[in-house]
């Protein structure tokens, strides 16, 4: 809520700082205009977008209203240092994380082609995995950005459409060359997003390395026994 007020707020001074020199400009080319005329219509230009905004987002349901967090994962989150702005910026942002890993699970399934995608990609499965650690470990999000933001609502939009094709009754040429590359391109997602989980949890798989590694040392014995 915080971020979406802030960004309001930068936007409104946007429209103001960039509305004020172009009306200057616009009103010195008509004419002699009082400066306090154009400095007035780009403040109130300013204001008015920042009105509807504030506006739309009270009207919004609030995700910390509706859905309350458990004593455990406010621990978790606390505990990770986070401050409460924070924690409500992870948890609205991993809400619409759900949501898209959820329609991803299920345009996985709705068709052969991708079926044989997730079987060979693990789509899903990975994809839910990247979810898991993403919540374990909430001050990385910034590392989960392509996931998040780029390659998950990427492939949600593409198997989206290649559903949406696969079902038109009549089909041309040009229309399974489209579902072929939306196929290849589906596929080439699900191994970016297998790409971001070995990536997010790299230093994991490096630090079960150095203690498997620590284990056997402690395990060998400093010299063989003497006969």
């Amino acid at each position: 809520m915080m971020f979406k007020k802030i960004k309001i707020w930068c936007i409104g001074f946007l429209i103001m700082a960039v509305s004020i020199p172009t009306f200057a400009t616009l009103f010195d080319f008509y004419g002699d205009w009082d400066n306090f005329l154009w400095v007035g219509l780009g403040v109130l230009l300013a204001a008015i977008y920042m009105l509807i905004s504030f506006k739309r987002l009270k009207q919004q349901p609030q995700y910390k209203t509706n859905h309350k967090i458990s004593d455990k994962m406010l621990k978790h989150y606390q505990d990770a240092g986070m401050s409460d702005d924070e924690i409500d910026f992870f948890r609205e942002t991993m809400h619409q994380a759900e949501i898209e890993v959820q329609a991803l699970a299920t345009n996985m399934q709705a068709l052969p082609k991708l079926k044989a995608i997730d079987l060979n990609q693990e789509t899903t499965r990975v994809s839910q995995a990247m979810f898991q650690a993403i919540v374990k470990e909430p001050k990385r999000l910034h590392l989960a950005s392509d996931f998040l933001y780029r390659h998950l609502p990427s492939i949600n939009e593409l198997t989206r459409k290649f559903i949406e094709i696969s079902h038109h009754e009549v089909k041309t040429a040009d229309t399974y060359a489209v579902l072929d590359k939306s196929a290849e391109a589906i596929d080439a997602l699900s191994q970016q997003i297998k790409q971001d989980y070995a990536t997010f949890v790299a230093d994991d798989l490096d630090d079960l390395d150095t203690e498997i590694s620590v284990a056997k040392q402690q395990t060998t014995p400093d010299h063989k026994e003497e006969n």
